[in-house]
């Protein structure tokens, strides 16, 4: 009996709920954040300046950030020449497109708001671009449509005797059709039908890289697979920087972070600090990064027509079909108006 009100007790400690009223949670909206990037091919390169979200239950626009305008940005070289960038649009700041990184020059980015804060990121050298080995895809068969799929091959020859880091994006460029409508009866004119378009799926997780036990060596990128629920057009493009230890650790933060599960082993979420400070005001709290290096960029079609099995075309031409992909219940005659369409970008291909 003992043992059973023991157990009981116990149960209602542990069921307890005590109200939070005095609750508060840290205004960072005075934060500045800044993000560039330059390299050695051609630019314009862009920067961008704003203050972090201030938190607000009943303030949507607090999550946005509110852009910085009006400040004199610069890049200086050691030779102490400035590039003066150009506010494009607010808070969004650019070089002119003749300016261009050179190797081996060390860089580094000022910033003068409004306000008189004085800005400066450390100095970085731009480091030589290293050059992708392979890029390529292979079809994989298989018994149904939605196993079928093409694997990425993709790699970078490492250079021996130092420490190499690497930072890569990828970005994928995929092709959608649209069903146009029934064009107009006789004598009107049958509008040109613009049925084919563009989407560019965002990718905010970059792959992380680096040469330890594989100096000198071939290094092969981790690559999602790309699947074959269509025949329309599917390019991969990726960037690869050759960038500094202290970038791939910033990065690395980012990563370890955004990965974490909830489980009692993780590591403690904090404040990322980048590669940025107030010279005038040290107690001012600067985040983001501004990244120079060496930037290799490849784009490669993933040819889902051409090649494939009679049997596996027919169950794709059937598997279409059957998920209505051709948007027959919305016919348009200009699929750059097809807001249904995630990051629809229009009829041509982004310039490589």
């Amino acid at each position: 009996m003992r043992r059973i009100l023991a157990f009981v007790g116990l149960l209602g400690l542990l069921s307890c709920e005590t109200e939070i009223t005095d609750f508060k949670t840290e205004n960072l909206s005075d934060a500045i954040v800044v993000y560039g990037e330059m390299s050695n091919l051609a630019g314009p390169y862009t920067v961008r300046l704003n203050y972090t979200s201030g938190y607000s239950p009943f303030d949507p626009t607090q999550f946005q950030g509110q852009s910085i305008p009006g400040a004199d940005v610069r890049i200086v070289d050691a030779s102490g020449a400035a590039i003066a960038l150009k506010e494009i649009q607010k808070g969004m700041y650019q070089t002119p497109a003749s300016f261009v990184g050179k190797l081996g020059n060390k860089y580094q980015l000022k910033i003068m708001t409004k306000e008189g804060l004085d800005i400066a990121s450390n100095w970085q050298e731009l480091s030589a671009p290293v050059e992708l080995k392979t890029l390529a895809s292979t079809y994989v068969n298989a018994a149904k449509v939605e196993d079928m799929h093409f694997e990425m091959q993709s790699s970078l020859q490492d250079s021996r005797g130092s420490d190499d880091y690497y930072f890569v994006k990828r970005q994928d460029f995929i092709q959608f059709l649209t069903t146009c409508p029934t064009p107009p009866p006789p004598p009107q004119a049958v509008p040109i039908c613009y049925s084919k378009c563009w989407q560019a799926v965002q990718n905010t997780q970059p792959i992380l890289l680096d040469d330890a036990f594989l100096d000198g060596r071939e290094i092969k990128l981790p690559l999602e697979s790309i699947p074959y629920d269509d025949f329309t057009e599917w390019f991969v493009q990726l960037e690869v920087y050759h960038v500094d230890k202290l970038t791939h650790q910033y990065w690395k933060r980012q990563e370890d972070q955004r990965k974490l599960g909830g489980g009692i082993f993780d590591k403690v979420p904090a404040q990322i600090i980048g590669n940025l400070t107030c010279l005038n005001n040290p107690d001012r709290q600067v985040l983001g990064y501004f990244m120079v290096a060496g930037k290799t960029k490849k784009r490669v079609l993933v040819d889902r027509y051409n090649g494939i099995p009679a049997a596996s075309y027919q169950k794709l031409v059937s598997f279409v079909d059957f998920k209505n992909l051709r948007y027959e219940d919305s016919p348009l005659w200009d699929c750059r108006m097809a807001a249904w369409i995630p990051y629809n970008v229009g009829l041509t291909l982004p310039v490589y």
